[in-house]
């Protein structure tokens, strides 16, 4: 009788088989050992990312507290959230001595020339010395013929790492106003040509009444009669040849409006001129680059034509063919183009082509959120280079009333 053979003997091939099993149950299981260790480092960086974005950045607002766009904005540890900035962890101290200089991330120098006394022209100090972390801000909205008499600004050489400034090129902007396209806003210049043609229609934007309403033609809103740029002596000429009805105390008395404090002058006396006039002459009172303030913003929001004089590039502020640039007419050449425009309502009305496809900012309010929403934004921005300092060619403009011509005489002659 025969014995069975009871040892077990696998298929041909098993063998292999089972070896490549056993590879891939490894691989397998370092396969996920590594995605565990790598989520888990990528949990710990967009933990500390998060932390780094949520950690509250302290402003210290140096000097300049009284200034209408600071005084706006607000201070405390609330108020960008309040004033619904994008950003708003960061938090406004006004106290000098209130916490360590060098705790700050940020202090804010406001350059100006009110409320001037040596408490305000100090420059901040740091006898434990300067953290590489703390920015200095450069921070101003005047012109340079109005820092000159009080600042040198030469002596600030390598100080400030960022500028907040109404000039374009500045680390924060901090413009006196703004235009804003629209979905509709045109994208060439064959759109543009298309709106304006349109515009040139009667019944839009501005209606046969109201432009009967529109009796008269120039008006001049201004405070200060003798100015840098000299604008003084162009309307003076300009006069010869056209009405220009002044209200402030440079005019005859006849003609006056309230200020207000959101809106620089009362916004119902806006609307009286708006509805009474055709023109209005937003001439700055220095020739400087980039410098628009709201004597331009706030008539380009309503139904006048700005008549602008400054030192600035419009184009870069503004919709072609929505203001008229005084610098490129002699007095008497603009009162002649302006009576073309005053005897003709539809070349008038093609100067608001752009009124259904832009809005205008330009009340203090905007101003002060713009650029303190900004800053905070700005600290919190981990993609900013940071900068050791400023660009100095900016600060040095600034401080440099040489660089704000007064008017050519030949333009007057």
């Amino acid at each position: 009788m025969s014995h069975l053979n009871t040892t077990f003997s696998p298929p041909k091939g098993f063998t292999l088989i089972l070896l490549i099993w056993y590879l891939i149950v490894l691989c397998y299981c370092l396969y996920k050992r590594e995605l565990v260790v790598e989520t888990d480092q990528l949990e710990r960086v967009g933990n500390s990312e998060f932390l780094q974005k949520n950690v509250t950045k302290t402003i210290l607002l140096w000097n300049g507290v009284r200034r209408k766009e600071v005084r706006i904005f607000g201070t405390g540890n609330q108020i960008f959230a309040k004033q619904n900035c994008p950003v708003n962890r960061c938090e406004i101290v006004t106290n000098r001595t209130e916490r360590p200089i060098e705790s700050y991330d940020a202090i804010i120098v406001v350059f100006h020339n009110e409320f001037i006394t040596p408490y305000e022209l100090m420059m901040p100090e740091f006898p434990n010395g300067r953290s590489p972390n703390l920015r200095l801000v450069f921070l101003t909205q005047e012109p340079p013929t109005s820092l000159k008499p009080h600042y040198n600004t030469s002596q600030l050489t390598n100080f400030f790492n960022w500028t907040m400034t109404y000039r374009i090129d500045s680390d924060i902007p901090f413009l006196y106003g703004r235009v804003l396209p629209k979905e509709t806003a045109p994208r060439t210049t064959e759109e543009v040509a298309h709106y304006r043609e349109m515009a040139k229609k009667i019944s839009k934007p501005l209606q046969e009444s109201q432009l009967r309403n529109k009796t008269k033609t120039i008006a001049w809103m201004v405070s200060h009669c003798k100015t840098h740029g000299q604008r003084e002596k162009y309307v003076e000429e300009l006069r010869k040849y056209m009405d220009v009805d002044i209200y402030g105390s440079c005019g005859n008395g006849k003609f006056f409006c309230q200020r207000h404090g959101t809106y620089f002058s009362e916004p119902q006396c806006n609307k009286v001129i708006e509805s009474t006039y055709k023109f209005y002459l937003s001439f700055e009172n220095s020739f400087c680059k980039d410098y628009v303030t709201e004597k331009f913003f706030k008539i380009l929001d309503l139904y006048m034509i700005p008549i602008v004089y400054g030192g600035a590039d419009y184009t870069q502020h503004a919709p072609p063919h929505s203001y008229i640039d005084a610098l490129k007419y002699k007095p008497k050449e603009l009162a002649a183009y302006l009576k073309i425009l005053d005897a003709d309502n539809a070349l008038y009305n093609e100067y608001f082509w752009w009124k259904d496809h832009y809005r205008v900012e330009f009340i203090s309010e905007y101003t002060s959120r713009h650029g303190f929403c900004g800053l905070c934004q700005k600290l919190h921005d981990i993609q900013t280079q940071f900068k050791s300092f400023s660009d100095q060619r900016v600060i040095s403009d600034l401080g440099d009333d040489s660089k704000c011509q007064p008017i050519d005489p030949n333009l007057i002659a």
